[in-house]
């Protein structure tokens, strides 16, 4: 899923003529800062596709097999209310084909900072060990520097090498999230 994307960007930054193939000219820098972006948003798609697998195959269980967490964000993420009791007694006597990506996916809310990476998971029932949560951190430097470039941040240096470490990192991270999502 991430592997094709990343290789694109990949592919697009090998062709740079500058020095050490860093990038040669003004065009070259701007292209550059585009696929840092594009790094992020391509992560962001991933892991919306990779929730949305996970979503289709919970969908298939009996209900009383699927988290609470999960449930209870689908059925009453919407609400102002606190969540009661009969409201949790309620989400077992739904439809599980009733679950939608509305509220996990769908909701506009960037997913390439590690606060909103883990509180989609922990709205599927997914949790993150201090390890994992310390790998998800390093998101947040690269979103920095991402959310910069998005808003005209000239002054932002940014290195071909740095690129391509980060797609290491953010692989990296994915491979993690892709292996927390193995079972429903």
């Amino acid at each position: 899923m991430l592997d094709k994307r990343i290789e694109n960007i990949t592919s697009i930054v090998n062709n740079f003529r500058g020095r050490d193939d860093e990038p040669g000219n003004q065009e070259e820098i701007y292209i550059l800062r585009s696929m840092w972006v594009m790094m992020l948003s391509e992560f962001e798609g991933s892991i919306k596709d990779l929730v949305e697998s996970y979503i289709d195959r919970v969908k298939k269980l009996n209900i009383e097999q699927i988290h609470i967490c999960l449930l209870l964000q689908n059925f009453y993420s919407k609400y102002e209310e606190n969540i009661t009791i009969n409201n949790v007694i309620s989400v077992y006597q739904k439809n599980p084909n009733d679950i939608s990506y509305l509220n996990f996916t769908r909701d506009y809310k960037p997913k390439y900072k590690s606060s909103s990476v883990q509180k989609l998971f922990n709205s599927l029932g997914i949790f993150f060990s201090s390890e994992e949560y310390t790998s998800l951190q390093k998101l947040n430097g690269i979103a920095s520097t991402r959310d910069s470039i998005a808003h005209g941040d000239n002054n932002v240096e940014i290195t071909k090498i740095e690129l391509e470490r980060c797609l290491l990192v953010i692989k990296n991270i994915f491979s993690m999230l892709e292996s927390k999502l193995k079972e429903p």
